[in-house]
């Protein structure tokens, strides 16, 4: 299976996020992280795992709400607002708001 570019990175037990805008971004960052811990959603919602260097689809389920609060944690870390305030209808909102966070 094809990942649906962009993807978005979380590495376990780490507040942050990072969003990958295609198959290059990915290799160049995927030596630099440990493959265990990171867990990636490409835009149609299909969670994927890093294994021997590739990505492999999981069957996995992330709610929506989790992302929320990931996006949330990411921006807070950050300092740039209140993760009240944060509110989405769908991973393509909260993959504008990770590109966002990432440019500010």
């Amino acid at each position: 299976m094809t990942p649906h570019w962009p993807l978005l990175l979380k590495v376990a037990s780490d507040k942050q996020l990072m969003l990958l805008e295609s198959l290059e971004e990915w290799l160049a960052e995927r030596d630099h992280l440990e493959a265990e811990f990171l867990t990636l959603i490409d835009s149609q919602g299909i969670c994927y795992h890093c294994q021997d260097g590739a990505l492999r689809p999981s069957d996995e389920k992330i709610a929506l709400s989790q992302i929320v609060q990931w996006v949330s944690d990411y921006a807070c870390q950050n300092g740039h607002f209140c993760s009240a305030k944060i509110g989405a209808d769908s991973l393509a909102q909260l993959f504008e708001m990770v590109r966002y966070l990432e440019d500010n």
